[in-house]
């Protein structure tokens, strides 16, 4: 069982690096590949995670790495829905998965814990990293067939 300080440093490890990724994926322009290539890299430090788990340090470190990768990811993702979106549908379009991530993130959430009740923290993460690399490969592949 976790103390809840060391939730609210991990917590405040991945704001505090989402933060600095906001930053400096501000100057970076959003590629297909680039995002890909992120979250695919997000997999590196969440698998990681395994191992360190009992190490507040290391956890703290990985957490905000991952924090860190996740900010590019998501920043450089709304941006290139942002550029490649005709203006007549982009509200509809972000309204959209905004819509899906509201719903998504409650029912996932249920079923990590139904999950992480019956099988332990290290299936659950390998099961995330696993969704991870596979949406960084697919997105990979999806913008190489539309070129």
């Amino acid at each position: 069982m976790l103390k809840s300080w060391a939730l609210l440093d991990y917590n405040l490890c991945f704001v505090g690096d989402f933060i600095l990724g906001a930053l400096i994926s501000g100057k970076l322009t959003p590629k297909a590949k680039t995002i890909s290539y992120t979250w695919m890299l997000s997999t590196i430090p969440l698998l990681r995670i395994i191992f360190f788990l009992s190490n507040w340090l290391a956890l703290s470190v990985l957490i905000a790495l991952f924090g860190f990768l996740t900010s590019f990811q998501n920043i450089l993702s709304e941006s290139m829905i942002q550029i490649t979106t005709e203006d007549a549908y982009l509200g509809r379009v972000l309204t959209t998965i905004r819509t899906s991530t509201s719903i998504g993130g409650p029912i996932s959430s249920v079923v990590a814990g139904i999950m992480l009740d019956h099988s332990g923290d290290q299936i659950l993460i390998i099961l995330c990293a696993i969704f991870v690399l596979i949406g960084g490969i697919n997105m990979l592949f999806a913008k190489e067939a539309a070129n």
